[in-house]
């Protein structure tokens, strides 16, 4: 008795003791790609202070990419960061990126995780001009004299969004304000901006672009940065983007569904659907599950290839742990797929069941 008692004792204190390291545990932070790609407003100099309130605040981990000095580059580099990003934010004016590095963009656009834009980030790209107002939700349409000042106000219905916290009701930007109106039907505007002489214009407003959370604002001028009604909005801007769900947990009523691995299982055999393993080619090659089709999602290839298959079929999408996948699946539903059926516990939980595996 004794014994059988010390026993459930040692247990409990066990329970007790992991309890406790778990609550202890600090949660991951978040990794947050900012891209400088403009010259106009300076964006090399003011998002490293951004960053640095990122990192010093939230305690984020920040990669921060820039186009080179050179006005006729066309290029930046190191945009596969965006792969295991968890939030970008993008500050670039009237480039012309490679494809390949356009494709990087456009993937993260599809995974459904947040997009900050800022200032000209509303012409970020002459090659994706739809960028605008397909993602941002924006009208840019040039703007207003430079010698005007903007004033910018709190639209009174959007006072209580999270986001405008701390944000004065009204405060002075020298920036010149963007002509932006009419916006997309979906943008709920947070800020106004008005000149002496013209019609009011949304200088700040949410989007969400095919599930994938959006905060834009056509503030950002350097000295912008010196006014703490800007720096509290974008701060509170990143919490928002980062506290949004993914677009992946909210497919389930348009044909895109998380399974765990009994019904993926089901699927496989019963309806033969094809599987697609979004993993890399060494991961593929350590074992797979039987007549699976390697597609690497992390490769710049990956849209070309996955735009190749019949978007009419339904496909059985899995990783290793449920992250890559979840990218894939948001890839191919802005692709025009109909059908596409993620793995939640990936190839992890489909071997800890013991599915049939080969190599």
């Amino acid at each position: 008795m004794k014994a059988a008692l010390s026993s459930l004792l040692r247990f409990a204190l066990a329970c007790l003791l992991c309890a406790s390291a778990c609550a202890a545990a600090p949660a991951k932070p978040p990794t947050i790609v900012l891209i400088s790609g403009e010259f106009e407003y300076h964006s090399a100099e003011s998002l490293p202070l951004l960053q640095k309130q990122l990192e010093s605040k939230l305690g984020a981990k920040c990669v921060l990419l820039q186009r080179p000095a050179d006005p006729k580059a066309q290029s930046i580099a190191g945009l596969e960061a965006l792969a295991t990003a968890d939030l970008a934010i993008l500050y670039i004016r009237r480039m012309t990126l490679p494809e390949e590095q356009l494709a990087q963009i456009r993937k993260y656009a599809a995974s459904g995780r947040p997009i900050i834009g800022l200032r000209t980030a509303s012409h970020a790209f002459e090659n994706w001009k739809e960028w605008d107002r397909e993602v941002l939700g924006g009208n840019y349409q040039n703007h207003h004299n430079n010698q005007l000042a903007t004033t910018v106000r709190v639209l009174p219905e959007a006072a209580g969004h999270p986001i405008l916290k701390g944000v004065a009701k009204e405060f002075p930007s020298p920036g010149s304000l963007y002509r932006n109106t009419p916006l997309a039907a979906d943008a709920k505007v947070l800020l106004m901006g008005s000149v002496e002489g013209k019609p009011a214009e949304p200088v700040a407003w949410t989007h969400s672009f095919k599930g994938t959370p959006v905060f834009y604002t056509s503030l950002g001028h350097p000295k912008d940065f010196e006014i703490e009604s800007f720096n509290r909005l974008l701060m509170n801007a990143v919490q928002w983007a980062l506290a949004q769900p993914r677009a992946a947990a909210a497919t389930e009523a348009t044909g895109f569904r998380r399974v765990g691995v009994a019904e993926f299982d089901q699927l496989w055999r019963e309806k033969k659907y094809t599987v697609l393993d979004v993993r890399t080619a060494d991961e593929f090659k350590s074992g797979h599950i039987p007549s699976a089709v390697n597609l690497d999602v992390l490769d710049a290839g990956f849209e070309k290839e996955v735009t190749a298959l019949d978007k009419s079929k339904t496909y059985l999408v899995h990783c290793a742990a449920g992250r890559r996948s979840a990218d894939a699946a948001g890839q191919m539903k802005a692709l025009g797929f109909k059908s596409v059926v993620d793995l939640a516990p990936g190839f992890n939980g489909w071997k800890a069941a013991g599915k049939p595996v080969e190599k």
